[in-house]
């Protein structure tokens, strides 16, 4: 393997470890740096290099060896599928998408969820307090006859929330894992979907919730009232009779993976559900991936999580699997588990708190540019090389307020939000509605994402923000025409105090990114301002600006 560093070092060391020790080979001087040869002999591989300033790794020059968790680290024989990087997704929360066929919407008082009854909402009501017993009518039929203005906006792959048959409406308390919900179009509908997006080139990922199920699948229910039942070992029972459950919740109780019964209806057998839907899905992203593990808690993690992504791939090799890491990604990463993660710690969190002053929880946060961009440098650098650009990155999801309503309606914040998200390395991810400006019906004073992050999609174009729709559409179009911002490499950028600025770079290609809450002056060489489409040199007053020098 090649290894090149862009370097003014006339000499350098590439370090790295083998067999417990720190091995040394000399770096040989090429255009623009050094480059080594190395023979890889294990993965992860762990190396640094040695300059005349100082020992080079994932934190940056220190005068001192540093420590292994902060040596760059490469995955031998991984690569995550080639469609997945720099992907543009699209995230749907079915219910709440589109309505295709409203007699298969649940009726008002249908059916009782943890002893109260279900309600049906009109389409055009904002959500409430009562989510999972919120029902809108959103369908499969729907997402299929929205793919039009998916495919005019860009959508490469969409990634729905959990489409298997449950009581509520989030879907995530599983009742029947074989079975599409029936009030979905079942699977006749998903077969529909997933034909239709392979004759656009689109993709399509779905959500496996493997670390718990729903307290009402029968599989829990004789767990439960059989204390002889073979199931009452996929679940981890204390000695006062509860269980252990997702958060504590008790309508969430957690597999335990120690249990071979587990281990062949979520993994091994041919009816586990992350290889049975393969067949009509080309990847999965597992909730909660951080928790899932043996006995109530995530012991033995990676060993699961590496078990349930090489099942997925063993029935379809080009399968994408990614996983809900809310918290730091990197050591699960490293550990040849998953192709990528949903970027919480590395971007949505310190992004979204630059530029609303505010935490996730809505706690005050005062971040400035180059502190955010020094959150998003450390964790870039620390993530190993072949992931970085299947991240799945965002700023808005079904878990966290919308970015629209944490920036209090502020469409320049919000196109910046955006923006940034566009320019900087992985897989840009849209939420639904946030192309036309939908936003959350709470008021400040409760800071809360779900459920009201989760309200209808409005199909009245009357009501859609025209200047978002053009403006994400004209992001989709540079992230899937310009090389340097789908694959291209992360560099720093000398900016004024206030601008978050960084470089993509790919074969030649740069794109140059400046972000600034309040605007700022930036003095630029000749170049293309991409998102306006003209060309700009000298001083340029700009919130956001995307530009490509020219030679």
């Amino acid at each position: 393997m090649a290894l090149s560093l862009e370097t003014p070092a006339k000499e350098g060391l590439l370090l790295f470890e083998k067999d417990g020790e720190i091995h040394q080979k000399p770096m040989e001087r090429t255009e623009g740096g050094l480059r080594v040869r190395v023979f890889v002999p294990t993965s992860p591989f762990r190396y640094v290099f040695r300059l005349p300033e100082g020992f080079l790794g994932s934190h940056g020059l220190e005068k001192a060896l540093p420590r292994y968790d902060r040596f760059f680290h490469l995955l031998a024989g991984t690569q995550p599928p080639e469609w997945a990087q720099g992907a543009v997704y699209y995230q749907i929360f079915p219910d709440r998408f589109r309505m295709g066929r409203p007699e298969l919407a649940p009726q008002d008082g249908a059916w009782r969820y943890q002893g109260r009854p279900i309600r049906r909402k009109a389409w055009h009501e904002p959500p409430g307090p009562e989510g999972p017993w919120e029902f809108y009518g959103g369908d499969l039929w729907g997402v299929l006859e929205a793919l039009p203005h998916l495919e005019g906006l860009g959508v490469e792959v969409l990634y729905l929330t959990p489409i298997f048959q449950s009581p509520s409406s989030h879907r995530y308390d599983t009742e029947d894992y074989l079975r599409v919900d029936p009030h979905l179009g079942g699977e006749e509908a998903l077969e529909a979907l997933f034909q239709a997006l392979e004759k656009r080139g689109m993709r399509l990922v779905l959500d496996g919730v493997f670390n718990h199920v729903g307290a009402t699948h029968p599989w829990f229910q004789r767990a439960l009232k059989d204390l002889e039942s073979p199931e009452r070992s996929m679940f981890t029972f204390y000695p006062d009779g509860s269980y252990a459950a997702f958060w504590g919740v008790k309508s969430m109780p957690k597999l335990d993976y120690a249990s071979p019964l587990t281990q062949e209806r979520f993994v091994f057998g041919k009816k586990a559900p992350i290889r049975y839907w393969m067949r009509l899905a080309h990847g999965w992203r597992l909730d909660v991936a951080h928790s899932i593990g043996e006995g109530g808690t995530n012991r033995k993690n990676a060993r699961w999580l590496r078990a349930l992504a090489r099942a997925a791939k063993e029935e379809r090799p080009e399968a994408l699997v990614i996983g809900e890491l809310s918290y730091d990604a990197t050591p699960t990463l490293r550990a040849h588990t998953l192709d990528g993660a949903m970027h919480y710690a590395g971007f949505a969190h310190p992004v979204m708190a630059w530029l609303s002053g505010r935490d996730v929880h809505g706690r005050e946060a005062a971040l400035s540019a180059e502190e955010a961009w020094e959150v998003l440098w450390d964790h870039y650098r620390a993530l190993p090389l072949q992931v970085r650009h299947a991240m799945y990155t965002f700023v808005s999801s079904h878990d966290i307020p919308r970015a629209l309503w944490r920036l209090r309606g502020n469409l320049g914040l919000f196109q910046l939000a955006y923006a940034l998200l566009f320019a900087f390395p992985g897989s840009p991810a849209i939420y639904y509605g946030d192309e036309v400006g939908l936003s959350q019906p709470n008021p400040y004073t409760l800071w809360q994402g779900d459920p009201y992050c989760r309200a209808p999609f409005p199909w009245d174009e009357a009501l859609w923000n025209r200047e978002t729709l053009g403006f994400l559409r004209r992001l989709v179009r540079l992230k899937k025409t310009h090389p340097a911002l789908r694959r291209g490499s992360l560099l720093p950028l000398k900016a004024p105090e206030g601008v978050l600025a960084f470089r993509r770079r790919y074969r030649g290609e740069e794109v140059w990114a400046f972000f600034a809450k309040e605007g700022a002056r930036l003095r630029l060489p000749r170049g293309v301002d991409l998102l306006r489409e003209e060309e700009v040199a000298g001083e340029v007053e700009a919130q956001y600006l995307l530009f490509q020098p020219l030679n």
